[in-house]
């Protein structure tokens, strides 16, 4: 039985670590959103553990691999991970990415055109530069410890309001996360608003497919991609707020492998 293993790769900045099923077959990438780490993919990795390789990767700034120091660029993190993939040696590969990751994975799949076979992309946010600037206006960074301990209960009560309804397993999950990454989420999130997604969407060259859950908070962008793209294949999940990737761990494996299968069977 496959089982998840986690190793650490050293680049030139730190160590990245990650999550990883060994298969055979064309490797599925993963990168996760803020402010989880390669933890939010285990479910999702379980159920397509027979499916081939998978290697779900920690952003730097999140989970265990190395804190950047600044503010990186989109352009920062996406070099890390292409030197990442060249140590691991991945001349061709799959991706699937979510929220945060979705903005990384695009500029890989610039960058890397003729390595990359596929991006599933879930929650995609595809806004203007006006609607990004909401975004990066209304930002609050993360709470400072306070002698009281008030920031754990406001973060906690911030946390909870990610989900449909209150999954303990989770909501310590994502609140965990949350606390280790206190600068690693106002480095990723200045980093993401500042790219033109639009424009990156649009200069793609791979097979898009674009997923969200009913109630996550760019599903509004979707119908906007299926008019813009309508090469691009679309699909929603039942409610999850940000966790379809958990709570929908079944239904979005079936969308991932049988888009996948497709693109491998017409190559």
């Amino acid at each position: 039985m496959s089982k998840i293993k986690k190793s650490y790769i050293n680049i030139t900045s730190g160590q990245i670590h990650y999550r990883y099923i060994e298969g055979d077959g064309q490797p599925l990438l993963f990168f996760h959103r803020t402010p989880s780490s390669s933890i939010m993919f285990e479910r999702l990795m379980l159920e397509m553990k027979n499916d081939g390789p998978l290697f779900a990767f920690d952003t730097p700034g999140f989970g265990e691999s190395f804190n950047p120091d600044g503010m990186p660029s989109l352009e920062d993190y996406r070099d890390w991970f292409i030197e990442v993939i060249n140590k691991i040696g991945l001349d061709q590969f799959h991706i699937y990415a979510h929220h945060t990751g979705t903005h990384i994975a695009s500029e890989i799949a610039l960058k890397l055109e003729h390595q990359i076979l596929s991006l599933c992309l879930n929650g995609a946010a595809y806004l203007t530069c006006e609607e990004r600037e909401i975004f990066q206006n209304n930002f609050k960074p993360a709470l400072e410890a306070d002698d009281e301990g008030k920031y754990l209960i406001e973060t906690f009560n911030l946390i909870k309001t990610l989900f449909p309804t209150f999954d303990p397993d989770l909501v310590d999950l994502e609140l965990r996360g949350a606390l280790r990454s206190k600068m690693g989420r106002n480095q990723a999130f200045t980093a993401i608003w500042k790219q033109d997604f639009m424009k990156a969407l649009s200069e793609i060259k791979c097979p898009i497919f674009v997923m969200s859950a009913i109630d996550d908070f760019f599903i509004d962008q979707l119908e906007l991609i299926k008019k813009d793209f309508p090469l691009i294949r679309t699909a929603i999940l039942e409610e999850s707020r940000i966790a379809s990737p958990e709570l929908q761990a079944e239904a979005t494996a079936s969308l991932i492998r049988n888009f996948i299968k497709e693109i491998e069977e017409n190559n």
